[in-house]
Parts: C-alpha cells; structure tokens; sequence
C-alpha cells in the first residue's frame, strides 16, 4: 500500500516518525511530507514562543543538523542511537521525506498528494487543511490524528484545555478526513490519565506516543483486508476548544500547572544520543 504521511518538522513530528517508520515502511511504500504552519500567535504569546523554541528551533537549527554531521563521522561498528534525525530515517527506511514549510495554499498540498498518489493519507501534527480535491486522489481516504477526544475537544491544542480545566485524562482521536475541520468519522480514540506532577509537555508528548501506535495499528489492520470500524460524529456534539490566550496561559500556571520543565525536553532528546560507551538499547 503506498502511504502518504504528513507531519510537522519538529522534534514530535520526528519522534511519531520514529515510532512508526519501522513498522510501517518494511510493508508500504511511505512518502512523508513535513510542513510548519506560521501562526501569528507564536510571537505574540510568550508562552508559546518557549513552546515552539524546545519544539522546533532547537531540534531544527541544533539537534537534527549535529546528528545528520555524525552520521558521516560514524563507522558501522560505533553504537548508534535509538532514534535518528528526518535524513537518517529517510535513508535508513529508504522513505523519500520532503520538507515542504508553510504551505501557502491549498492547490501546493493538492499537487504534493497528486505526485505522491497514495492509496491512504495519515495526517498527525500537521496543521494544513485537506481540500476535497486533495483527498480524492487517496483511493483509500485520509486519516488525521487529533490529540483530542473528540467530538468534545475539537479544535487547537486540546491537551492544553484539558489541563486547564483540570480534566482527569487527555486523550487522543483517530478521525476519517473529510471537508470540515475535526469532523469526520471517529475511528478509535484512545484515553490516558493525565499526570498533573509533569508538565503539559510530558503529557502532550505521551499522548502522541499513544497516537503513533494507534495509526500504526490502522494501517494494519487496513493491510489485512479488514474494514476499520467508525462511528459518525454528530456535528451537533462537536465542540471545538478556541485557540489560548495570554490570559488563559497566565490562569494555567496560577492553577499550578507547568507547561514545559526544560529536564522534559532533555529526556528526549537522549533518546536521539548514542550511550557513552556502548550499544543503544
């Protein structure tokens, strides 16, 4: 089956890849197609300027250029690390990964899935909208992962809404592609407790590594000729949470919460580091 997947090129759209790459790319042909939407806020929120710094310019301008330099520095018998930067997963998985950037209009993502002809579109962490014509060059559709138990938290950044609102679990949802934002057909959702000692960061984090194993899981049981079982949403029950504000941010940590520990952002970065010293498990 030939794969298009679209994701961000940041340090969770990395790691998702990661995750999945292995056990989709021996049985698939997978193309992956890498964007970052511009949003304006960034730079007007603080807090999502420190957000975006550990997401994406620090993996971007540091981390994925130092690994993809010692990649021409290792012989095959140095220890290499458990997960690799975008170039070493394209080369190790012989996956063709494209670095597309802010997508300016709908017709350039249009013609990016015409080209790559999939027979199934997944989308995770991508921010770019699938028009009609898009989808229809998918034989098989297009599935989004939305970090959001949905109907009930559709919309922009859900984990953090759920934190806010002191929720018990976050959760995320495996949803069929269609022409309105959230809405399509909910193939799983999959909940976790939310851990309120961690960060908004470690739980985001653990909840997307629960959505790569959910999309990993669609495509096989796609693969095996079963039908993926969903349930219609009704449009009435879609509630979509609004974007946050600087005001929603400051009643966020006046609640206790934390949106990011910097030892969070290092964690995961040493996954990306061979061990001193020996073999990387």
């Amino acid at each position: 089956m030939k794969i298009l997947l679209c994701s961000k090129y940041d340090l969770v759209g990395n790691m998702m890849l990661n995750i999945m790459l292995p056990r989709l790319a021996p049985h698939h042909e997978v193309t992956v197609i890498l964007a970052n939407r511009k949003r304006p806020e960034t730079d007007a929120i603080t807090e999502l300027k420190w957000l975006s710094l550990f997401e994406q310019e620090l993996p971007a301008r540091l981390l994925f250029p130092l690994l993809d330099s010692m990649t021409a520095r290792t012989t095959p018998a140095q220890p290499t690390a458990p997960w690799r930067s975008f170039a070493q997963l394209g080369e190790q998985h012989r996956v063709n990964i494209r670095t597309a950037g802010h997508i300016a209009h709908h017709s350039v993502l249009t013609a990016m899935v015409q080209e790559a002809a999939p027979d199934l579109i997944v989308s995770f962490q991508f921010g770019f909208i699938f028009k009609p014509e898009a989808l229809a060059w998918a034989k098989r559709g297009g599935l989004n992962l939305h970090s959001g138990a949905l109907p009930e938290r559709a919309g922009v950044n859900p984990t953090f809404w759920c934190m806010k609102d002191g929720d018990r679990e976050a959760a995320c949802s495996l949803h069929w592609l269609t022409a309105h934002i959230d809405a399509g057909d909910i193939a799983a959702v999959r909940r976790m407790p939310i851990d309120y000692t961690r960060s908004f960061f470690a739980n985001w984090i653990e909840n997307y590594q629960n959505g790569a194993e959910m999309i990993c899981e669609a495509v096989e049981t796609i693969e095996r000729g079963e039908s993926l079982a969903s349930t219609p949403q009704d449009p009435a029950a879609i509630r979509f949470v609004p974007k946050p504000t600087q005001d929603d941010y400051r009643a966020f940590f006046e609640s206790g919460r934390r949106l990011i520990d910097p030892q969070d952002c290092l964690d995961l970065i040493a996954r990306y580091l061979p061990p001193p010293g020996g073999s990387a498990p």
